[in-house]
């Protein structure tokens, strides 16, 4: 039950602020009171008209981001792009810890392509065979999801290892848990196993050829393809 103070200053109670937030930011949004196109006040003015802390404001925006309603452009502002309710066969982005495969994607570029550019002029023959080891195992016909979803995790790590930088590989093993999580959401896309195969064929044909231009380029390409796959998903009907 809300205090005397809370219920005086039109604020809500603490454990649900970004969720009410939220819900009635996207009320307004579904009712037109802000048109797709419409930039939203910074985020200092939003909280204090909803009354509640920058903390909140910023999760229940977020949320709306993960939901389709909104989009953020650093340095630019958030802008309504959906004003309809996503139907209930959309991708759902969101990670453990409260993340979303937009971070994952930013993350995975970054570190990828530079963990594929190491491992290219870096690389030994220890870890060239454990690279075609995981490619050779991933390349049978009747490979599970599942299956495929194991070997993936190993095949970036493995790179990851091959670029000889221990601290890039504690990242990436940072990264792990959200990255299992997503790919066992995305493996399920038609033509999806496939495709992510041969993107790693294609980082490993270049690391194998000691070519860090084109192992990077290639890695940050494989990451760039699935999520426009997604945001073909999950663009409103």
């Amino acid at each position: 039950m809300a205090s005397t103070e809370e219920s005086r200053s039109g604020r809500m109670p603490r454990a649900r602020l970004s969720d009410a937030v939220a819900h009635k930011l996207e009320a307004q949004i579904t009712a037109g009171e802000y048109p797709v196109g419409a930039k939203l006040m910074p985020e200092h003015d939003l909280a204090q008209q909803y009354g509640v802390g920058r903390s909140s404001m910023r999760e229940a925006v977020r949320a709306l981001e993960v939901a389709g309603y909104l989009r953020s452009t650093h340095g630019v502002g958030v802008f309504v792009i959906n004003d309809h309710p996503r139907s209930a066969g959309v991708f759902d982005q969101v990670l453990t810890g409260g993340y979303t495969m937009s971070d994952l994607f930013e993350a995975r570029i970054a570190v990828e392509s530079k963990t594929a550019e190491l491992a290219a002029r870096r690389l030994t023959d220890h870890h060239r065979e454990l690279i075609q080891s995981i490619l050779a195992a991933a390349s049978d016909p009747d490979i599970s999801h599942e299956r495929f979803v194991e070997l993936d995790g190993r095949f970036h790590r493995q790179v990851a290892e091959a670029s000889g930088n221990p601290l890039l590989l504690h990242i990436w093993e940072s990264l792990a848990a959200q990255f299992v999580e997503y790919s066992n959401k995305v493996i399920t896309l038609p033509g999806r196993l496939e495709r992510a195969h041969r993107d790693h064929c294609a980082i490993a044909e270049a690391i194998v050829a000691r070519d860090g231009d084109k192992a990077s380029t290639a890695a940050r390409e494989h990451v760039s393809a699935v999520q426009r796959e997604l945001q073909h998903e999950s663009a409103p009907a």
